[in-house]
């Protein structure tokens, strides 16, 4: 043991600490009433949207043949004799209180049918996104370390030919090839018709599981791997030319242990704020994917509700989603300060 550790804390350096404190504080909640606001917004637009949709909101339960009196007591039942205001209100109460309707076509609560294709959704996004992300950030790491040589050149070549294919393409060709003409992976579903799990562990136990995610899985990675892994080479060529690199060289530190332990840590940041916004762009592509290959989560519900005029259901979609991108927004701003000791806090936000 040294005679400097241990040493006390000196007064300035506790109030330096305890005034970070309190303003990374209240930046979280200025950050999270901005959440809220932002969250507000987005289901009030989408209110107005799903009643200026042109035909009858509800044409799938109330027929123009019925009785008028039927008619208009199914009104009454969903709420739709009621001033546009008053609607209005009403919507935002059922928001608050997760009571949001059930549905045109198989009249079970959205809630319900939001909480299991929530979760295969998660279920899928992150499997594709924590391949992209592990893959890029490598593959990137290399490609700098070996800059201007053929695994960067050629790297770069086809990373940006993957990014310019649309998912769909992507995953046609995987399709055609793993499954139809060598019959490696199955050609689409979660599980084998019939043998619908209770829950997500018995899912994850499920091998025919593992099957069918795999082409989805790689769908999703190939289209988003090149933006992590082209930021991380152009994050670590900067890091690479940094003093404290040529003093770790000096040293007489093995490549590998410059480049991961000292280079990579540093270079890592600006993949942080980068996730948050793949995973919005990625939650968006979910639609595409998941009707490829018959995935029965948030994007396909989203495709199936719309096509069908179920607009409690298509609506409750929408916002959930929007809620899910809002939120992992707001957690990367939040960790992003927390991580990187050079971000200042102010009373107005980062600098």
């Amino acid at each position: 043991m040294t005679p400097f550790q241990h040493l006390p804390i000196s007064p300035v350096e506790k109030l330096e600490n305890s005034s970070r404190f309190i303003t990374m504080f209240e930046y979280i909640l200025r950050r999270l009433l901005y959440m809220l606001i932002t969250i507000f917004a987005v289901a009030s637009i989408l209110f107005v949207i799903f009643r200026l949709m042109p035909g009858e909101a509800t044409m799938q339960v109330i027929s123009p043949a019925m009785d008028e009196a039927v008619q208009q007591r199914m009104k009454v039942a969903f709420g739709l004799d009621k001033p546009l205001w008053q609607q209005y209100f009403i919507y935002l109460e059922n928001l608050v209180t997760l009571e949001w309707g059930r549905s045109f076509v198989s009249a079970q609560t959205v809630t319900s049918i939001l909480a299991y294709r929530f979760w295969n959704t998660i279920l899928l996004m992150a499997t594709g996104m924590c391949m992209t992300l592990v893959l890029g950030i490598n593959f990137g790491i290399v490609m700098a370390w070996k800059r201007n040589g053929p695994v960067d050149i050629w790297g770069t070549v086809v990373g940006l030919i993957f990014q310019a294919a649309p998912p769909f393409i992507t995953g046609l060709l995987l399709l055609m090839v793993l499954s139809y003409r060598l019959g490696i992976f199955p050609t689409g579903g979660m599980y084998p018709a019939g043998q619908r799990p209770d829950s997500i562990l018995e899912l994850l136990l499920m091998p025919a599981f593992w099957d069918r995610i795999v082409l989805p899985t790689l769908t999703v990675s190939l289209y988003y791997i090149t933006t992590p892994m082209l930021i991380m080479r152009d994050n670590m060529l900067e890091v690479l030319g940094s003093d404290f690199i040529e003093l770790a060289k000096a040293k007489g530190l093995k490549p590998r242990v410059v480049m991961f332990k000292h280079a990579a840590r540093n270079a890592l940041l600006g993949v942080v704020t980068l996730a948050s916004i793949m995973v919005g762009f990625a939650i968006g592509g979910q639609v595409v994917v998941e009707s490829l290959f018959s995935w029965p989560g948030m994007g396909q519900l989203m495709v199936e509700s719309a096509a069908s005029h179920d607009y409690p259901v298509a609506q409750g979609t929408f916002l959930m989603l929007a809620i899910l991108v809002i939120s992992l927004n707001f957690l990367t701003d939040v960790l992003y300060c927390y991580l990187d000791p050079r971000i200042k806090i102010s009373s107005t936000g980062l600098s």
